[in-house]
């Protein structure tokens, strides 16, 4: 059961992870449109008549344009956007010229103040000038008068001027004067392209299209590449549905303002088809009449000729939109045709991490196969079988992360600094795995061979990777039975020190008999006896050393060592000391000492000699 700390501990947790989650999302661009709160009708009715994010949109994009054919692209797309903020400034003006202008109190106040200060700007202007010309032909005397009324009159016109201005600002901001306010976002436009020598700005094509191209031929820079280009053909989509839309919208406003062109001509022509002045109306009410038509129809004319240039202007407008939106068209497939590509050399590299995990998979199921009916203990091919699948999975791991992260640009230096680096830090664990090659060699060790390392003897249990286990046993010159110790020794010392394999060549080693005679007794035909049992107990063994060690002599240019026994005879404090010495397999020592043992007492006894045999001291290995 969950205690209640742990509890609340992780209900914390979960709601943290909430929040975050839910800053993670308001944070984002989608987020941020949604939580956004919605503007005020007075915002935006303030807003700007002419939106720049198309324009500003296609300079973004420009800047990612990769290829040079999409470059070309981009730079007609910055030209057509540019044009089309052109004509929406002309729209947005005549728009606003044409626009009624509302009777508000502060609209009023704001006509009021602009037109006294024009009024006083008039009257002030002319008192300077007038005082100017004073002060050109006025005498010395008088001149100074004269300037200190000219310097007065000028401050009062600043002063007119600056109350003026405020006044048109005041108008503009009340929405008395919508044009001004047109007017000075074009001039703003206007200025932001002087900084390029008033020209449009086309070398920004391709400044950023390293983010759309693979830094290398890595799996993951080309999955990063992949995911901008994808939002760059979602984008370029976008753009020119956008175009599009606007196109079609633009194409509707047409067809109404050509309908209501159409009915105006009609108009006109009706008018201009109908009677004149009656024949009873005078001279001075037909000129009258005349003038009055000739107005009428002067305006109507004007507003024909204005119709109709709004119509062009529409014209000009749906075509520069229609070839934007067929250049985002063709910027969006050419993008496309390296998304394409770019997904197919994902679909590549997956493959290859694909075949690489089967060809692992593959190989551990033949090496199982393979390694299936070995027995259990024949540790040194079990053992084998786990360096190759070590090996096995560290090459497929190794190929699937250069697949995924690259080939390193100083592949040399990289395997070289982290050799020597592994090197020092892995010393012992190196040694020790390489220490397993050795002795797995022809002069290695095997499982079940006796042996001595570091001073400890014993029988081999196992040979791993890293490690050899010994079952300790006694020291060779006394009884040599098992402690029950299992010592550990790392493989390290197959190649740092020394060890001792008793097993090698048969496993012989010299063994050694004792015993002790009265004074009494003839030692000599004793011993002869002793020899004879003996040699007839260990010919067998005898003579298959001494093949092997002549087969191992003849090799190296050594002369044969004979295996037989032998028996010496020796004065002892109470007697004589007989000593056999003969060659006996180390598994098969106390059993063939048994034997000897049995034979000996026998012969003893057989002799009436009351002295025991005791055996000798010590057991020579054999070399």
């Amino acid at each position: 059961m969950m205690r209640s700390k742990q509890r609340a501990a992780l209900i914390v947790l979960i709601l943290l992870l909430v929040l975050t989650g839910a800053g993670l999302v308001v944070t984002t661009e989608w987020g941020a449109r949604t939580v956004a709160p919605s503007a005020p009708t007075e915002t935006s009715a303030q807003q700007s008549p002419v939106d720049l994010g198309q324009f500003r949109r296609a300079q973004a994009l420009s800047q990612l344009a990769a290829t040079p054919e999409e470059q070309d692209l981009a730079r007609d797309v910055l030209r057509k956007a540019d044009h089309e903020v052109d004509f929406a400034f002309a729209s947005a003006l005549y728009q606003a010229s044409s626009k009624k202008i509302p009777s508000t109190p502060e609209i009023k106040d704001a006509l009021d103040r602009i037109t006294k200060s024009e009024q006083e700007d008039t009257e002030v202007t002319a008192e300077v000038t007038q005082l100017t010309k004073r002060a050109q032909s006025a005498p010395e005397s008088q001149k100074e008068a004269l300037d200190q009324q000219l310097d007065l009159a000028k401050s009062h016109q600043e002063l007119i001027e600056d109350e003026l201005a405020d006044a048109h600002q005041d108008l503009e901001r009340a929405g008395g004067d919508p044009q001004s306010s047109v007017q000075r976002m074009v001039d703003e436009y206007n200025a932001s392209e002087q900084s390029s020598g008033g020209q449009l700005d086309l070398s920004i094509a391709g400044k950023q299209a390293s983010a759309t191209l693979p830094a290398s031929y890595s799996f993951i820079s080309r999955a990063r590449a992949w995911y901008e280009l994808h939002s760059i053909v979602g984008r370029l989509d976008q753009e020119e549905r956008g175009a599009k839309g606007a196109a079609n919208s633009f194409s509707g406003l047409h067809d109404q303002l050509e309908h209501q062109l159409e009915e105006a001509q009609a108009k006109q022509t009706k008018k201009e088809a109908s009677p004149g002045s009656t024949p009873g109306e005078g001279s001075a009410g037909a000129s009258q009449s005349a003038s009055s038509k000739n107005a009428e129809a002067i305006s109507s004319y004007k507003s024909l000729t204005a119709l109709q240039k709004r119509l062009s202007a529409l014209d000009d407008r749906i075509r520069n939109l229609q070839g934007l939106a067929a250049d985002y068209a063709q910027w969006s497939a050419s993008a496309g045709t390296r998304h394409r590509d770019l997904t197919h050399s994902l679909l590549i590299s997956v493959a290859l991490m694909l075949l690489v995990g089967l060809a692992v998979v593959l190989t551990s199921y033949f090496l199982e196969r393979m390694f299936a009916r070995v027995e259990a203990d024949q540790q040194r091919l079990l053992t084998l079988r786990s360096v190759l699948h070590i090996f096995t999975r560290a090459a497929g791991a190794i190929l699937i992360l250069l697949i995924l992260f690259g080939v390193p640009t100083q592949l040399a230096t990289v395997i070289a600094l982290a050799g020597a680096g592994l090197t020092v830090a892995m010393k012992d664990f190196i040694v020790g795995f390489f220490g397993w090659f050795v002795l797995m060699g022809k002069n290695g060790i095997r499982h079940g061979d006796w042996v001595e390392i570091n001073g400890v003897s014993g029988e081999v249990i196992d040979i791993g990777l890293f490690h050899t286990v010994v079952l300790e046993t006694g020291n060779w010159n006394d009884a040599g039975h098992p402690t029950g110790r299992r010592v550990t020794f790392v493989n390290s010392y197959a190649i740092e020190g020394h060890y001792f394999n008793f097993s090698t060549s048969g496993q012989w080693l010299w063994d050694e008999l004792q015993l002790a005679l009265p004074l009494d007794q003839d030692p000599y035909p004793i011993a002869a006896e002793i020899q004879k049992i003996v040699a007839k107990e260990t010919e067998s063994n005898s003579r298959v050393a001494e093949q092997e060690w002549g087969d191992m002599g003849s090799a190296r240019g050594i002369r044969a060592i004979s295996a037989g026994p032998a028996v010496s005879v020796r004065p002892a404090n109470m007697g004589f000391e007989i000593t056999v010495r003969y060659v006996t397999r180390a598994n098969e020592r106390h059993r063939q000492r048994a034997n000897l043992y049995g034979a000996i007492v026998e012969l003893l006894r057989r002799k009436n000699i009351p002295e025991a045999v005791s055996p000798g001291p010590s057991a020579a290995a054999a070399s």
